[in-house]
C-alpha cells in the first residue's frame, strides 16, 4: 500500500507538469495515468504508462512548433521518471529472491547521423543465450564505467583500502587511464588505453559497447575510456573529439534480468573470440608498402625535415600515434628482411614462398639486426663484410639463433676469425644443442678479446688522461666542467685509488 501512494504522489506532480502546458494536455495525460493511480502497477506497466506520457508531450510541443519546451518537457520527465523508481525501491526495499533488478535510473538512446534508436536484428547469442538488445546513439559522458569489472577488482580493492569509500566516476577513470598512482603499479598505460584512443580517433568505437538500462557498461569499459581520453587529450583534433562525442551501443531491454547480464558478461570477457592480430612482418610491409608510394610521389629526394613530416603522417594513418619510433623501425626492419629475403631466393636457391615463412617467423630479430649503424654497433657489423652477414642470414634461416643476446653479440665476433669459426661450426651443427654451444663459444671467445684489448690500451689512456688534466686551468673546475661530471671524476678517482694503493701498499705514500 505504501508502494501505490508513493507512485501515486509521484505521478500527481506529472500531471501538474503536463496542466502547466495547456489544460487539455494535462487532461489527456491524466486519463493516461488514471490505472497508475488506482491500481498497483507492475514494472513493466509503469514504463509503459510513463512512456505514452512522454509521447502525449512531445506531440503537443510539436504540434506548436515548440522544440526546445519538447525536450526540456522530455528531460523534466524522465527526471521524474527516476523519482518513481526511485520511490518504489525505497518502499521496496531490497530486491525479493529471483526478482528482476530495476534500474534506479532509465539512460534513452538518441538518433544520430540519421540512425533512429531500435531493436537489434537478429537478436545476438551470448553464452548460448539470446538477449534482447535495442541499439542507439548515447553521449559518452552519459556512460557509466563498470566499478564491477574484474579487470579493476585489484585497483578497486587498493582503493578502498587506502580511502575507506569506493571511487568516484573520475577516480574510476584515472585508475583506467593509470592517471592515478597505486603501490604496486609500474608506471606506463597499464590498459592500453592510449593506442585504443588512437585507432578509435581514426575509426570510430567499431564494436558497440553493451550498456545496461540504466546506463552501467556491461562490456567496452576501454573502449569508453579510450573516447574520454580523446575528449580531454590536446593530442587529438576537433573532428577526432567529435567522432568519441557519441558512441553507437547496444542496451538491454527493460526486461532483462541478471542471466541476461550474465551470459553477456561470460561471452565477451571468457569466450575467446577466436580473433588473430596480424603478425608484425604483415603490419611492417603494410607500412614499408605506403612509404615506397610516399616517397614515389615527392618532386626531389626529401630531406631530413621532409621525412620527419612524412613519417608523422604515415604514422597517424595507420594508428600508431604521434611518435614516429614505430615506423622508423618497421621501415629499417623490413629492409633488412628485403636483403635476407633476396639472398636466400636468389643466391641460395630457396623456394620463394619458404623464405618469407621465415622471414615472417624470424621478424622480430631484424630489429635487433638493424640497430647500431656506428662503430660498435650490429648493423655496422654486418655492412664490413658480405661474407659475414650472409652467415649471419644462414643462422637465422636455419633457426639458430635462439635468442636476442646472441644477436647483440654479433658486433664482437665479426673480426675475431676465432669466434667466427664457431659461427660456422654453429652453422654446419647436426642439431639446436651443438649450434647452441658453438654460439655461445663464439660469444665466450668475443668477450675475452674484448677484455685484452681494453687491458691492453690502458696505460696509453691513463698517460694521455694524466697528461690532459695536469695541463688543464684550475679555473676549468669552476667555470667549465658541469657539477655532475665533477662528482663522476670524484667517484672514478677514488675507485681507482683503492685498487692503486692495494697493488702499489707504502709506495703510494
Amino acid at each position: 500500500m505504501k508502494q501505490h501512494e508513493g507512485i501515486q504522489e509521484e505521478f500527481k506532480a506529472i500531471i501538474k507538469i503536463a496542466q502547466n502546458v495547456s489544460e487539455d494536455v494535462g487532461q489527456e495525460v491524466e486519463e493516461v495515468l488514471r490505472e497508475g493511480r488506482e491500481n498497483p502497477l507492475t514494472r513493466e506497466r509503469a514504463h509503459r504508462l510513463l512512456g505514452r506520457v512522454i509521447t502525449v508531450l512531445k506531440r503537443s510541443a510539436a504540434r506548436r512548433g515548440d522544440a526546445a519546451t519538447s525536450k526540456s518537457l522530455e528531460g523534466s520527465i524522465e527526471k521524474l521518471i527516476e523519482r518513481v523508481i526511485s520511490t518504489r525501491e525505497g518502499l521496496d526495499g531490497s530486491a525479493s529472491e529471483g526478482q528482476d533488478r530495476w534500474p534506479s535510473r532509465r539512460v534513452t538512446l538518441i538518433a544520430r547521423n540519421r540512425i533512429d534508436p531500435g531493436p537489434v536484428y537478429p537478436r545476438p547469442c551470448f553464452h548460448g543465450k539470446e538477449v534482447a538488445m535495442n541499439a542507439g546513439f548515447i553521449k559518452t559522458t552519459d556512460i557509466e564505467l563498470w566499478d564491477h569489472n574484474e579487470r579493476l577488482d585489484i585497483h578497486l580493492g587498493q582503493f578502498r583500502q587506502k580511502n575507506g569509500r569506493e571511487p568516484s566516476a573520475e577516480e574510476l577513470l584515472d585508475i583506467m587511464l593509470s592517471r592515478m598512482k597505486l603501490p604496486g603499479i609500474e608506471d606506463g598505460d597499464q590498459f592500453k588505453i592510449t593506442e585504443l584512443a588512437r585507432s578509435v580517433a581514426i575509426n570510430g568505437v567499431r564494436k558497440p559497447p553493451i550498456i545496461d538500462v540504466d546506463g552501467t557498461l556491461l562490456d567496452g569499459n576501454r573502449r569508453v575510456a579510450a573516447c574520454r581520453y580523446i575528449l580531454s587529450s590536446d593530442e587529438f583534433e576537433s573532428d577526432e573529439k567529435r567522432r568519441a562525442e557519441y558512441i553507437y551501443v547496444w542496451q538491454l531491454t527493460e526486461h532483462a534480468d541478471d542471466d541476461d547480464r550474465n551470459a553477456v558478461v561470460v561471452s565477451l570477457n571468457f569466450e575467446h573470440d577466436c580473433k588473430e592480430d596480424w603478425p608484425d612482418y604483415v603490419k611492417a610491409r603494410k607500412v614499408h608498402e605506403e612509404w615506397q608510394a610516399m616517397l614515389a610521389t615527392e618532386p626531389r629526394s626529401p630531406g631530413p625535415a621532409r621525412q620527419a613530416e612524412m613519417k608523422r603522417a604515415l604514422s597517424k594513418k595507420f594508428a600508431l600515434g604521434p611518435d614516429t619510433s614505430t615506423v622508423s623501425r618497421f621501415l629499417k626492419m623490413v629492409d633488412w628482411a628485403n636483403e635476407f629475403e633476396e639472398y636466400h631466393i636468389n643466391v641460395k636457391g630457396h623456394d620463394t614462398y619458404e623464405v618469407k615463412h621465415r622471414a615472417n617467423r624470424y621478424f622480430q630479430y631484424f630489429d635487433e639486426l638493424a640497430k647500431g649503424t656506428k662503430p660498435g654497433g650490429v648493423a655496422y657489423a654486418l655492412g664490413q663484410e658480405e661474407a659475414f652477414k650472409h652467415l649471419v642470414f644462414d643462422l637465422l634461416f636455419d633457426g639458430k639463433f635462439k635468442n636476442w643476446r646472441q644477436i647483440r653479440e654479433l658486433k664482437l665476433i665479426y673480426d675475431n676469425e676465432e669466434a667466427r669459426g664457431y659461427l660456422e661450426k654453429a652453422k654446419a651443427a647436426p642439431d639446436d644443442e651443438a649450434a647452441e654451444e658453438h654460439l655461445e663459444n663464439a660469444m665466450t671467445i668475443a668477450r675475452s678479446r674484448k677484455a685484452e684489448l681494453r687491458e691492453v690500451g690502458a696505460n696509453t689512456r691513463i698517460e694521455a688522461f694524466v697528461e690532459w688534466l695536469e695541463e688543464l686551468p684550475v679555473r676549468a673546475f669552476r667555470d667549465a666542467i658541469r657539477p655532475d661530471n665533477l662528482k663522476r671524476l670524484l667517484k672514478a678517482l677514488r675507485l681507482v685509488e683503492k685498487q692503486a694503493a692495494a697493488v702499489l701498499g707504502k709506495e703510494v705514500e
